[in-house]
């Protein structure tokens, strides 16, 4: 699932693909930002998603075809 996703999302530049990506990670995303103080959680929470927007972008898709 996670291998189409990307796949659409590079290939056709869907944003509806990256968006099921990101969500797919959603909770352990906020599971483990229970271990930073909650004053850093929010700006962590962004940092991250645009770090996983980057990778998505980048990741060699060519052993998934």
């Amino acid at each position: 699932m996670i291998a189409e996703l990307l796949v659409q999302a590079q290939q056709h530049h869907d944003p509806e693909a990256t968006l099921h990506i990101l969500e797919s990670f959603t909770p352990k995303i906020k599971t483990s930002l229970l271990q930073v103080p909650a004053d850093h959680r929010e700006d962590l929470k962004q940092e991250l998603y645009l770090k996983m927007i980057e990778v998505i972008q980048c990741f060699d898709i060519s052993e998934l075809n």
